[in-house]
């Protein structure tokens, strides 16, 4: 019996033939491909504040005569800058797709989010010996915010993502000045240039970072910071007073934004 085995054995080297079983029991099987929590698609919702960084309307005026709305701007009856902040609330959806390789993730994110974000400043003028009272008001506002962005982060354990994003933000802004003044010849109420309100979609950058959570098989919690900057926008309005004389004021401001925000992602 044992010379049949050794021959066995012979024969299977010399043409190449498959192990005997229990040789090949001894083999160890090749080690698992580590998984890859992050990979693929997922969708989720998100909510936080956002608030303006650039904060101030700066002015700048004309006339064709003295005593319009240029006049009474350099001398201060109208302020050069007028400090308009907004903040609220942001809300909405995302949805993105992750590469893993190893710890290193790079991955595409994409957003909207509906915003409540508006401010209105008033300035009033009690009048003087060389101007009759007046007011001047000033607002702005943030309607949405979309953003599409890349994402680059480490995963720091299976189940702990530190990432930075960063990319295009597009976002409705709205802006607008009014003059109000019952006793101007002709009254600023009969003249509707003197009322103006702008309402535009600006493109922009972001930047920010975050940190995610697995906290489930398939769900994800995060939260992270973004600042948003759509550019500037402004707002002219016109008076007209006596035969020939006309007057305008435009106030203009950055629409640049912070946010801090939460969500929750579902990973396909």
């Amino acid at each position: 019996m044992k010379r049949l085995l050794v021959a066995a054995a012979t024969l299977a080297t010399l043409t190449g033939a498959p192990a005997l079983a229990a040789d090949m029991a001894l083999k160890a099987p090749p080690p698992a491909a580590p998984a890859c929590t992050w990979c693929g698609w997922y969708i989720g919702l998100n909510a936080g504040w956002v608030g303006s960084s650039g904060n101030n309307f700066s002015n700048t005026g004309t006339d064709t005569d003295g005593g319009g709305l240029g006049t009474v701007l350099a001398a201060g009856a109208i302020p050069g800058s007028v400090s308009t902040s907004v903040s609220g609330f942001i809300g909405g959806g995302q949805i993105g797709y992750n590469w893993q390789v190893s710890n290193w993730l790079v991955g595409l994110e994409g957003d909207f989010d509906g915003v409540s974000a508006k401010k209105t400043t008033t300035v009033a003028f009690p009048g003087s010996a060389a101007f009759i009272p007046f007011t001047t008001t000033f607002n702005r506002e943030l309607d949405w915010l979309s953003t599409v962005r890349g994402r680059i982060g480490v995963v720091a354990s299976p189940n702990l993502l530190l990432y930075v994003t960063g990319g295009v933000a597009i976002g409705e802004v709205k802006t607008g000045n009014a003059l109000i003044c019952p006793t101007c010849a002709p009254p600023a109420s009969t003249e509707p240039s003197t009322f103006n309100s702008n309402t535009t979609t600006r493109a922009g950058g972001t930047v920010g970072g975050g940190i995610e959570w697995m906290v489930a098989p398939h769900w994800s919690i995060k939260a992270e910071y973004l600042y948003a900057d759509l550019g500037r926008t402004s707002s002219g309005i016109t008076y007209t007073y006596g035969a020939t004389s006309v007057s305008t004021l435009t106030s203009s401001v950055r629409n640049s934004y912070n946010i801090a925000r939460a969500g929750v992602n579902w990973h396909f």
